[in-house]
């Protein structure tokens, strides 16, 4: 008689047998079935189309057409996971969406933390897509756009082929334990932070060009060993390789734009080599954290600048550069100027690489490739030609008439107030049309960080006693004197007055930028029940990142709003001595009016500011769009979810805040 605990032990092996074979026996039977294909002619009809007596029998399915959150949700039952993401009986392991679309409507396709809705373009694969779902090879749109957050993670993926300048957002394929083999396209858009966390069968990652690589893109990918970046790299965050216990080796092959903060990588422990045998413009790459084989990059290319030369050792002799990687960085350096920023490049300006870059070829007489730089940023409305023609390096261009035809193209881009005659007018009292338009509001002088501001800095003594405009002009000479300009510096805190100062003096800093000179100006006069805020002023040329920063205070003897510039000691009236504030200056230079600038205006007691430098150039460059905040109090620079609003003439959409037309209330009363 057989013993009825080993047939119970033998039951039991057999069932856990059947249990670990049955899934590699799916995915194999997938492998070997013929693809079914369907073609969903209205949104939120797939169901019908593949019928319940196909839901949880096909393996390998093509969708063709515009599908909805009723067809996705479906799709996702049928690949093991449902609405809940509980398990469903589905044994579909192939799908083929290259001919598909996403669509709004139907019913919601996930639950993850709220209930999802398709939203997006018709190329946005929804995020969560095929979370938890048992897929193990998607065919993708050689066109989508977008990977959506989350879309593949928790599931079966063993490998998968990327669109062309596609954007993978956050975690697109976290925890996919079976992916083994991602190909990349020749161009991709963005990689997005932990896109491949706890992906521990990736072995090497091999990049072509990329336009971004996020902060820790690369985070938890626990089996990867390799990172190659074969193409142009337009930026990579610092930290891009973090927490990868198996990573070796890294290697930059192709061009690098920018690159940084300092550290390259961290907790790494068997990291060994970075290569730099490519191109690299200046770059911040200078350090390691926690990657103890690591003491020093390798480069065996060019590197033009970095964080930290005896990390990231500087090989710049432009003699040496070999004519080979000369010609692909201009390659790369063409191919990156002739492309729209895309939301992500916002932070690499194209003007900034291409000087960068132009020297080199000046130097190494390539005439042609250089005037074919040249040309790009005069077509960009590049508007600085003092800078290209100021530079010796320039000096066996000067004579050529192809060289003088372009920089007289620069001097026309930097007619500033040509620009703003041509430029469309605001729409006024539109806001005021609206119901219940938002108020720009002003702390009171009793509040009491405002009463600490006043404190702390003894501003009745700054200010003085004489008469009003007198007082606010003591205040902004004060601010001047007392806290020097430097353009490139703001301290990392709170953005109050007392933290701006105090950050400076624990950095070893005289001083801030102007938006830091500006919010401690603003806050001063809060503090002294002035009404007052700060504006940011800046150009209407995507590539310029020099705006500035005024303070507008509200005159209570001449009832209106007057402009203080601690950066520059500067005030601007009008012919009858006027003060005016930044809306004010506008008009009257489209207007071609007289505007006059106070004999004070100097930088940082160094040089004397001009007239015809302030007004009619830097001013004027950067009066095109004006932002405030629509409260103002102490700190709300540093608060995220701060209301912040941007004017700007009628028709033009600057995605800085939200885009006011509206001049009469931009500029309305305090009260």
């Amino acid at each position: 008689m057989p013993n009825p605990i080993n047939h119970l032990f033998t039951c039991i092996v057999l069932l856990l047998a059947v249990g670990v074979l049955l899934p590699a026996k799916v995915g194999a039977q997938a492998a070997t079935e013929t693809m079914v294909s369907v073609s969903v002619r209205q949104p939120g009809t797939l169901p019908d189309v593949i019928g319940d007596a196909r839901k949880y029998a096909l393996t390998n399915l093509a969708v063709e057409g515009a599908l909805n959150g009723t067809d996705l949700r479906y799709l996702r039952e049928m690949a093991g996971s449902d609405f809940q993401q509980q398990p469903t009986e589905g044994r579909l392991r192939r799908l083929d969406l290259s001919k598909a679309t996403f669509v709004p409507g139907g019913t919601p396709y996930i639950y993850k933390d709220t209930c999802l809705t398709v939203q997006g373009g018709p190329l946005t694969l929804p995020p969560f897509a095929f979370r938890h779902c048992r897929l193990e090879q998607v065919e993708l749109p050689g066109q989508m756009d977008t990977l959506g957050v989350g879309a593949f993670e928790y599931s079966a993926l063993r490998s998968i082929r990327l669109p062309e300048n596609v954007v993978v957002m956050d975690w697109a394929f976290n925890h996919c334990d079976s992916l083994s083999q991602v190909e990349f396209p020749e161009m991709v858009a963005e990689l997005g932070w932990n896109c491949f966390r706890y992906c521990g069968s990736l072995r090497t990652l091999h990049l072509h060009d990329i336009q971004f690589l996020s902060y820790r893109v690369f985070q938890h990918v626990t089996g990867l060993e390799e990172v190659i970046v074969d193409g142009t790299l337009w930026h990579a965050d610092g930290w891009f390789c973090d927490d990868c216990p198996q990573l070796q080796r890294i290697e930059f092959s192709g061009v690098v734009l920018t690159a940084g903060g300092p550290p390259i990588a961290s907790n790494c422990p068997r990291l060994s080599e970075i290569i730099f045998s490519g191109f690299s413009f200046p770059i911040h790459y200078g350090a390691v954290e926690n990657c103890p084989l690591v003491e020093r990059c390798r480069v065996t290319g060019s590197v033009m600048g970095s964080g930290n030369e005896d990390f990231l050792p500087v090989v710049s002799d432009v003699s040496a550069i070999s004519p080979t990687l000369l010609r692909r960085a201009f390659d790369a350096v063409s191919k990156f100027a002739a492309q729209p920023n895309r939301t992500a490049m916002r932070s690499v300006k194209k003007n900034n690489i291409v000087l960068k870059f132009l020297p080199l070829l000046v130097k190494r007489g390539w005439k042609d490739e250089a005037l074919q730089l040249l040309r790009f940023l005069a077509d960009s409305g590049f508007p600085y030609p003092s800078q290209i023609t100021s530079d010796t390096v320039y000096a066996p261009l000067k004579s050529d008439a192809a060289f003088v035809a372009v920089v007289e193209q620069m001097k026309e881009n930097a007619d500033f107030r040509k620009i703003l005659r041509q430029s469309p007018p605001y729409d006024t009292g539109s806001a005021f049309r609206q119901p219940d338009p938002p108020r720009l509001t002003y702390a009171a002088a009793d509040d009491s960080l405002l009463q600490r501001i006043r404190a702390y800095f003894q501003a009745d003594y700054i200010a003085g006693s004489g008469d009003e405009l007198t007082r606010l002009k003591n205040v902004m000479f004060w601010v001047h004197d007392r806290i020097a300009h430097q353009g490139n510096f703001l301290p990392r805190t709170r953005h109050t007055a007392i933290d701006l100062v105090e950050g400076c003096q624990k950095a070893g800093r005289k001083g801030m930028n102007a938006r830091g000179q500006a919010i401690v100006l603003a806050e001063l006069y809060l503090s002294l029940g002035w009404p007052a805020r700060f504006i940011t002023c800046q150009s209407n040329y995507e590539e310029d990142t020099d705006a500035t920063v005024v303070t507008v205070v509200w005159s209570f003897t001449l009832g209106k709003w007057v402009m203080m510039d601690a950066s520059m000691a500067a005030y601007v009236a009008d012919e009858n001595g006027l003060l005016l504030h930044p809306g004010e200056i506008r008009q009257r230079m489209k207007d071609n009016r007289p505007l006059l600038l106070n004999k004070e205006a100097n930088w940082n007691r160094k040089e004397k500011v001009t007239k015809e430098h302030y007004l009619d150039y830097y001013m004027a460059k950067n009066l095109y769009y004006l932002s405030t905040y629509a409260e103002n109090r102490p700190g709300i620079d540093t608060e995220w979810n701060a209301a912040y609003y941007t004017l700007a003439p009628m028709g033009e959409e600057v995605n800085i805040g939200k885009t006011v037309y509206d001049d009469a209330w931009f500029w309305q009363k305090p009260f």
